[in-house]
């Protein structure tokens, strides 16, 4: 063997064997590694900053003409429930019945919040502000929800501790600007600087803890779905998604709705293929191909679920949790595609 050999084979790194990467230790090292050396899915939580204010603008402006009647003193009636469910009485007081300047001021509030999360300005600060308003709305009326909200309640506590404004924000065009984000409470120095005792790793550790705890929320919501429908005769005889997309209450475009039950197959195929991809979500995201493949399916039918049967603050909801399974890196191949083709089409013909 040359000298040559001898020295290319020592500078090709040794890729351990599966043995020993499955060992406890080297599992252990693993996550330890993922957890605390770069913050991962960066984009996937910006989308989903993006998609939760638009799930709440959804909510909040087309019912601001009947916000009193819906949530304010209009709503009186629907008290007793929505007191039986036990909310902590200090967020009811944010959005009172009995006191309608208040309530106007809170529901702008409101409103303003879920903008400047949309444009990810002053994330940091404004998105555990508007957990505590967006909670304080969902106390005056239990009648209004359709599993998207309960949802966004839960993610919002945990994106609290997330990075939500490190792409697509206004936040990030500051950061590239001047080097930083002016502080809320720059006059005030050091008011929100982390403790300098703090290790260098916590962030990294808190945002992709934040990403676990999304994802089993997500898993856990699909495997109790489809547990429970795999208890219904109509999901396992593939009649399911025509009996939906009869509810009058649900045409959003009649002609739509009666167009996609006109076949019977593709009724029963859409029927199973939402069974299955749930019940089989779990599984399908533990290697990448499949992951793309499911990530792609569910979103496909949340898509369906929103424009068929108007459920849209709650496909988008869904939506923004799926997505967040697509590592960086695949986004920015898939941009880098996107941009090439785009390039492509605008380039003169020679």
């Amino acid at each position: 063997m040359s000298a040559t050999a001898s020295i290319d084979e020592a500078r090709t790194p040794v890729r351990p064997r599966l043995r020993d990467r499955l060992r406890p230790g080297a599992l252990w090292q693993g996550l330890q590694g993922w957890l605390t050396e770069r913050k991962h899915s960066t984009i996937g939580f910006s989308i989903l900053r993006i998609l939760f204010a638009i799930a709440m603008l959804i909510v909040l402006v087309p019912s601001y003409a009947d916000r009193h009647y819906l949530w304010g003193a209009g709503a009186w009636w629907v008290e007793p429930e929505a007191s039986r469910r036990g909310w902590w009485e200090p967020l009811r007081l944010l959005f009172p019945k009995d006191n309608a300047i208040v309530f106007d001021v809170s529901f702008h509030v409101l409103l303003a919040l879920a903008v400047l999360l949309l444009v990810g300005f002053q994330t940091r600060f404004v998105t555990p502000v508007l957990l505590v308003f967006w909670v304080g709305l969902s106390t005056n009326t239990t009648l209004l929800g359709n599993g998207g909200d309960t949802l966004m309640r839960i993610v919002l506590l945990f994106v609290v501790f997330a990075d939500l404004s490190r792409h697509f924000s206004i936040d990030a065009w500051l950061r590239r600007r001047g080097g930083g984000i002016p502080s809320l409470a720059s006059a005030r120095k050091g008011r929100f600087r982390m403790p300098r005792r703090v290790p260098p790793w916590f962030g990294a550790w808190l945002h992709n803890t934040v990403l676990i705890l999304c994802v089993f929320q997500i898993l856990l919501v699909y495997f109790v779905s489809s547990v429970l429908k795999f208890q219904g005769e109509e999901w396992l005889n593939g009649t399911a998604i025509y009996y939906a997309l009869s509810i009058d209450q649900f045409h959003v475009i009649p002609a739509l709705s009666e167009l996609a039950w006109q076949s019977a197959p593709v009724v029963a195929l859409a029927t199973w293929a939402a069974l299955w991809v749930q019940m089989l979500f779990p599984v399908l995201i533990l290697w990448k191909p499949t992951r793309y493949v499911a990530v792609l399916l569910i979103t496909g039918m949340h898509l369906g679920i929103a424009i068929l049967l108007g459920l849209w603050p709650f496909s988008l909801a869904m939506i923004a949790l799926d997505l967040l399974l697509v590592r960086d890196g695949s986004w920015r191949r898939l941009a880098g595609r996107v941009d090439r083709v785009r390039r492509g089409l605008l380039s003169p013909a020679t």
